[in-house]
């Protein structure tokens, strides 16, 4: 340690003896601010040079081809039991690594060639070229799933998987917005194929779709392949279009990460998360059980449906006497309880606390359901639109998707609130007319007096009324 302090000591003697400032010396005049080092080292020199390069090496990076990743379904977020599997994994076909090989779904392999030339021929583009436009961001596409799952397929089996599955599925969503004589399938098997298109661990990245659609041009009827695409998910997202609007589609994002998140934000008309005013409010109350909503319409607090076609769409407006909860208008299907699952499944993935717009609508309408009675109340305000069997089972569907959160999202606490403190207000609208009342009745003896008197005939005169009815035998 000695021989370290004194190397460091001598450290600015090796410039020959060079004089200080404050020494007093007569040499030339020194520079007020010049500070003298030692030569850095090697190892130094190159911390020093990456630091410089940090900002070329960013833009490097940025400006290579980067997709977001394909997550699974959060099992420390959602509970993911035997029972529940049957939401999360395809029935009839696999897109992307992490079902492909399947026993259950090989069938739906034998259909991927088909679709493949069909897309490729409609659009007029070469498949060897599509091919080679995915092998060369290959590793991109590696890093957007689970290395366990693309480990096992070599760059040119996973860059084919690749093509197939996004060939299909761009020649599907075609099929079904332009002409269904473009794929063969049966109607149960078409049903399980939207179904499967929209699980969390069945995505491909929509980069991959991209490349594969970009080279094409417009096909029958004049529609792009974005057109199409978006409006194969806006028409199945069981929101109900306004009656005066029925053709207007959202505004979706350009870039969507896949067709799930896609989803999501046909969900939200386009939006991305629950608007500030609905969100819970700064202030602190004491929170209380929520009411349902048969006993909402008891307390004269009533439903009408939204003026949009989005899940974000739900606002309270006071009245004087009553309220009015407004709700976007929604149809709830066999499809539903799947897709909204895998809809809370991509959100919980999220590391965003703003992001659980789905949920905690989700959260919200589950808390005014609580009996059949409830949902035959929603129907009759035409907000709930029932194609999935009885009101009982709606209940239940509802009941079953809030069972498997474990994020509580408070995001419409601000609603809630509101509907609270008009409650509390109208109960205090009725005992104050009642109490003015009482003062206005009471106020003097005469009137006392007066009321006495009123009540008294009022009595006897019931009485009469009565034994002229029914007299004494």
């Amino acid at each position: 340690m000695e021989k370290q302090q004194q190397e460091r000591r001598s450290g600015g003697e090796k410039d020959g003896g060079r004089s200080s400032r404050n020494s007093g010396g007569t040499g030339p005049k020194q520079e007020e601010h010049r500070i003298d080092i030692a030569e850095v080292s090697c190892r130094v020199k190159n911390w020093i040079e990456s630091v410089k390069i940090a900002k070329d090496h960013q833009t490097d990076t940025r400006s290579q081809t980067e997709w977001p990743s394909m997550p699974k379904v959060p099992e420390t977020k959602m509970k993911k039991t035997q029972d529940s599997e049957k939401f999360y994994e395809p029935k009839v076909i696999s897109f992307g690594p992490y079902h492909h090989d399947k026993p259950h779904l090989l069938a739906g392999e034998t259909i991927k060639p088909l679709c493949a030339q069909k897309f490729v021929a409609d659009s007029n583009q070469d498949i060897e070229d599509l091919y080679k436009k995915i092998e060369s961001n290959i590793e991109a596409v590696r890093r957007c799933y689970d290395s366990s799952a693309t480990n096992k397929y070599d760059d040119e089996k996973l860059a084919w998987m690749m093509l197939l599955d996004g060939c299909f599925i761009l020649q599907f969503i075609r099929s079904c917005t332009d002409d269904m004589s473009n794929i063969n399938l049966k109607d149960h098997q078409i049903s399980f194929v939207e179904r499967d298109l929209f699980l969390l661990e069945n995505q491909l990245p929509f980069g991959v779709l991209r490349l594969i659609f970009e080279g094409s041009s417009k096909f029958k009827h004049g529609s792009t392949m974005k057109d199409m695409i978006n409006r194969f998910v806006t028409d199945r997202n069981g929101i109900q279009p306004p009656p005066e609007d029925d053709r207007r589609l959202p505004q979706l994002p350009d870039e969507p990460y896949h067709l799930l998140q896609l989803m999501r934000s046909a969900l939200l008309g386009g939006k991305d998360k629950i608007p500030t005013k609905i969100r819970k409010p700064n202030r602190q109350r004491n929170r209380q059980s929520f009411l349902r909503i048969m006993e909402l319409k008891e307390k004269g607090i009533y439903l009408k449906p939204s003026g949009t076609n989005s899940l974000t769409d739900i606002s309270f407006e006071f009245h004087h006497l009553f309220g009015c909860l407004n709700l976007p208008p929604i149809t709830i299907d066999d499809s539903t309880q799947t897709r909204w699952l895998n809809i809370l499944a991509y959100e919980m993935c999220s590391e965003d606390p703003d992001y659980y717009a789905v949920t905690s609508y989700i959260r919200f309408l589950d808390s005014l359901i609580g009996h059949p009675d409830d949902v035959k109340e929603l129907r009759s305000k035409r907000i709930l639109c029932n194609r999935l069997g009885s009101d009982e089972e709606v209940a239940q569907t509802f009941k079953q998707i809030s069972h498997g959160m474990l994020v509580d999202s408070e995001s419409y606490e601000g609603v809630r609130l509101s509907i609270q403190e008009h409650y509390e207000k109208l109960v205090n609208v009725w005992l104050g007319e009642c109490t003015q009342w009482y003062h206005n009745l009471f106020r003097t003896p005469e009137r006392v007096m007066a009321a006495a008197v009123t009540l008294i005939t009022l009595y006897l005169a019931l009485i009469q009324t009565y034994y002229t009815m029914y007299p004494r035998k």
